[in-house]
């Protein structure tokens, strides 16, 4: 690899591949330059850091600001120690056509000049790289409750290979039909120039046989009747069948359901919803260069990532094979930051693409950078979804019954897309309590560009269901609509459409006093008065959301080292996408240890195999648990919901190991008290003292040197587990008992090189239901939006929004703030902008860019009207929210409720632009 990384720097650990060993690293960018003097991708510079547990701005913001190299897009070939200095910039040719089998390329559109040394088919692809692991050819029986009962086989091509085959047809619009890889940036210039709009440049011939639409599985399938306590009928449909106990009886509870609504004991209604697919439109368009180095048989790959660990092992997975286009023997990805994600890079393609072209390449370094044309093309999508949902209310007010059905189109690749349907049906509920629920969700393959994980994964679309028909019914009934909704409101001891209990108080009520009570709700009137005389229509709208944050199962890791000069390193597998992860975890050891952390290194995947532990489901929930290395999840992708929460948890349990097994002991031998409990220590101004006892203070710096000169442990490395509660267990250090709420251990001591794994013991762990619960932690949200509406042209203003937030302990205001503001703006975007057609009216012909697809600019978002209220947390919760879209969900239906104020008339599809306005006055009532 490459020159001047020494082998103690890299992160590596070991992918077995059906018989093979192939060596995985995973090594954030600037440790390439660490024997350097060059801060080009030094992100931990500045005086960035404030008082203990403050930030004065982002740690990576000097570094972004003044232009310094840390996304991938800022690299060549050309300033990677080692590397080869040339560069050979490739090109993806994408499918336009679904219907016809691909033929080939017609290169004599190309210039004389722009001709590629290479172009790679699909046909070759086959022969030469392995098949990563997958479902996509598996045979699954489904039942769509009722509707309809077949088998599917999956078309093999839809996941693998992932350029098309010469031969056949494209699986989805957008896929790639080849690669050119070019001499030089000239000749891929004169190229692309001739060819990225040309169809003709593509050939296809022969009806193709299309794959008929089916579900990606899992399909999601809620049943809920209320009991007493514990007696819930719940079931949680897979795949269709309802021979497992579990489920048992679910089709007759949701036909059950249904009678009940249909009877006329209550009143019941529906909304049938429609929302077009977005697109993530982060900063940075994926990019990315890759290099085999035949010499040591390593594929280097150079990319921004948010799931940097399952990209390099589906890439080692992908060159096992017994004729492979390269020998790899060790694959290295070089973590750069991302450039924004959210969902958009979380298992993207394009490193794999990057992979399979730098192998081609055969020794020469290989540079893929899509620019925006490219990246609407061929970038996830957040979801299309059809939504029809009915909801019964009896005569006080109080919900009774909810139906809802949702279909997303997943696109022609899987990725999350199940997933995001699953989630969507838990949010479907909104925050209310729902005695009975019948929800049924599934993602769809389609020959559209893939959906992804992004903005939102699957809330938005079911809040906006929710809360539109709210303020539906409580117009129809005469009710106020804070009223309807605080009579059904979910607190701490109900239970979720999904049976999952809520342990937590929500504080929905305060939000609901807020917003009923600010002046943008109660000077509505007046205000419409004011907005009339000049010729517009107002209104203001509510909505309310509480979506879920952190994932089904958290695998979190955590490192926190203490140097011989006092100052504290933070390493984490987390990425930060520019949502703040890295200056969050880089403040929170504050708590613990008094200081922040001078260094962070995100991205750091060597933390969890150097936990030596192990996963697996061949025991039950309870034997597994007995196994002291087991865990049931070890690490996952990077999500703008996990740092607050989850993240933050496992840097705030290595600080406190650190400070009870590290600092406590070295504390007590400096002031001689032997007995001096941990609980009577505390920090101030950067310096440790007893509460209530004269002793000098004592500083980080003289507590270091101490514990070096007395071998004592110096960092902790952890990993921790989270399903509605933390496994918690006790550790045996230095004959002292311990309980953290953490399930693996290593400590690291001075002068030792290899570090100490501590066995727990007496584990605690979540009950084996809480799986059924799809999430357990929440970060609730209310808006409200004033906006006006030009009658004439359609046109909308948002004139102020109001947002009322349950962030729990806010870490950092200024990034709380930040997401805040920018999930204000997705969602005015989505909501009355963005709108994206499928097919080839969409981005899919490769002609779309940021002229067609109208995001929210400053004007749209009335950033000067913008007001975020944080509510203080309480029942001494010190745990904060990861509140990633938070903000966001609640936003487009108070955009809706809105509208129906200022002009009397429902709009149930997104986005409402100025053309659907229009017509909408036209017709009058409900509009689609």
């Amino acid at each position: 690899m490459t020159e001047g990384l020494s082998s103690k720097s890299r992160r590596r650990f070991i992918k077995a591949v059906t018989g093979c060993t192939i060596a995985v690293n995973i090594i954030p960018i600037n440790q390439l330059f660490a024997q350097q003097i060059d801060t080009r991708t030094n992100t931990n510079t500045g005086d960035w850091s404030g008082q203990p547990g403050q930030a004065r701005y982002r740690i990576d913001g000097l570094a972004k600001v003044t232009g310094q190299k840390i996304y991938a897009r800022d690299f060549h070939a050309k300033d990677l120690p080692g590397w080869p200095q040339d560069e050979h910039p490739v090109m993806i040719v994408r499918a336009f056509n679904v219907d016809e089998n691909f033929v080939g390329l017609d290169k004599s559109i190309l210039p004389a000049g722009g001709h590629p040394n290479m172009v790679i088919y699909g046909d070759a692809v086959t022969k030469k790289v392995a098949r990563p692991h997958t479902k996509s050819d598996e045979k699954v029986e489904l039942d769509e409750i009722g509707h309809y009962y077949h088998e599917v086989t999956r078309p093999n091509s839809l996941t693998w290979p992932f350029i098309v085959q010469r031969g056949k047809a494209a699986d989805f619009y957008g896929q790639p039909v080849a690669m050119m890889i070019f001499d030089d940036r000239k000749s891929f210039r004169s190229a692309k120039k001739q060819v990225q709009f040309n169809q003709d440049f593509q050939q296809y011939a022969g009806k193709a046989k299309l794959n008929k639409p089916f579900p990606f599985t899992p399909m999601t399938n809620f049943v809920r009747v209320a009991g007493d306590g514990d007696k819930d009928v719940f079931s949680y449909v897979l795949n269709g069948g309802d021979d497992d106990t579990y489920t048992k009886g679910a089709t007759k509870y949701r036909a059950q359901i249904k009678h009940q609504m249909q009877s006329g004991q209550w009143q019941t209604y529906q909304n049938d919803c429609t929302m077009r697919a977005m697109d993530p439109v982060f900063m940075e368009p994926e990019s990315g260069l890759g290099w085999y180095d035949a010499a040591t048989k390593t594929l280097n790959l150079v990319v921004g990532t948010q799931s940097p660990d399952g990209d390099v092992n589906t890439v080692a997975e992908m060159f096992n094979n017994p004729d492979p286009v390269v020998d790899v023997k060790t694959v290295n990805l070089i973590a750069c930051y991302p450039g924004g994600g959210f969902g958009g890079r979380d298992s993207s393609v394009f490193t794999l693409n990057l992979a399979l072209a730098a192998a081609y390449a055969k020794g020469k370094p290989v540079r893929l950078a899509y620019d925006r044309f490219e990246q609407f093309q061929a970038g996830f999508k957040r979801h299309p979804c059809t939504l029809t949902s009915s909801l019964s209310v009896d005569n006080q007010g109080k919900i009774q019954a909810l139906d809802v059905n949702m279909q997303f189109d997943g696109g022609g690749r899987e990725n999350l897309s199940p997933w995001v349907a699953q989630l969507a049906s838990l949010c479907a509920g909104g925050a209310y309590v729902i005695p009975r629920a019948a929800i049924f969700s599934k993602s769809m393959y389609s020959t559209n560009i893939s959906g992804g994980s992004q903005r939102g994964f699957g809330g938005p679309q079911a809040f906006f269901a929710m809360e539109t028909m709210l303020d539906e019914i409580a117009t129809d009934k005469g009710w106020d609509p804070f009223d309807l909704r605080r009579r059904n409101l979910i607190t701490k001891g109900d239970r979720t459409v999904t049976g999952g209990p809520i342990d937590e108080v929500l504080q929905l009520d305060t939000i609901l006093n807020k917003c009923e009570h600010h002046a943008l709700w109660q000077n509505r009137s007046q205000d419409a008065e004011h907005w009339a005389k000049q010729g517009l229509s107002y209104g203001v709208g509510f909505g309310l959301s509480m979506q879920a944050h952190g994932m089904s199962n958290n695998g979190v890791v955590g490192h926190v080292a203490l140097s011989r000069d006092g100052k504290i390193t933070v390493k984490t597998n987390a990425v930060d996408m520019g949502n703040g992860s890295a200056t969050t975890l880089a403040v929170v050891t504050a708590a613990a240890l008094g200081h922040n952390a001078s260094t962070i290194e995100m991205g750091d995947y060597s933390l969890y195999p150097s936990l030596q532990m192990k996963t697996g489901w061949d025991k039950s929930w309870q034997d597994s648990w007995a196994e002291p290395d087991w865990t049931a999840a070890g690490v996952a992708s990077s999500s703008a919901c996990l740092t607050a929460y989850f993240q933050v948890h496992s840097i705030l349990q290595a600080s406190k190991v650190l400070f009870e097994t590290a600092i406590v002991p070295a504390a007590r031998k400096l002031w001689q008290k032997p007995n001096l409990k941990a609980d009577t220590l505390l920090w101030h101004e950067g310096d440790l003292i007893v509460k209530g006892v004269n002793l000098p203070p004592i500083s980080m710096e003289i507590l270091a040197g101490e514990i070096y000169r007395n071998a004592g442990i110096t960092g902790a490395s952890v990993h921790a587990f989270n399903r509605g509660s933390w496994a918690t267990a006790d550790y045996q250090v230095n004959n002292d008992t311990f309980r953290w709420e953490v399930d693996g251990l290593i400590l690291y001591q001075a002068g030792q090189t290899v570090p100490a794994k501590i066995t727990r013991q007496n584990i605690s762990y979540p009950n084996e239901a809480s799986q059924r619960y799809v999430r357990t932690a929440y970060a609730p949200c209310g808006n409200l939006i004033g906006l006006t509406v030009d009658k004439q042209t359609g046109e909308v203003v948002v004139r102020n929004s109001v947002s009322v937030l349950n962030a729990g302990k806010v870490i950092t205001e200024g990034l709380v703030s930040g997401q805040s503001q920018g999930g204000v703006a997705m969602a005015i975007g989505y909501a009355l902008l963005e709108d994206m057609p499928p097919g080839l009216e969409g981005p899919a012909a490769g002609d779309w860019n940021l002229n067609r697809y109208s995001v929210a600019l400053a004007g749209d978002i009335a950033l000067k009207s913008q007001e975020l209220i944080t509510l203080p947390p309480i029942d001494n919760d010190t745990s904060g929210k990861g509140i990633a879209e938070a903000v966001m969900c609640s936003v487009a239906p108070a955009i809706a409720n809105a509208l129906y104020a200022a002009t009397n008339i429902r709009f149930r599809d997104l986005p409402i632009t100025a053309e659907k306005i229009r017509q909408g006055l036209k017709q009058g009532a409900t509009h689609g």
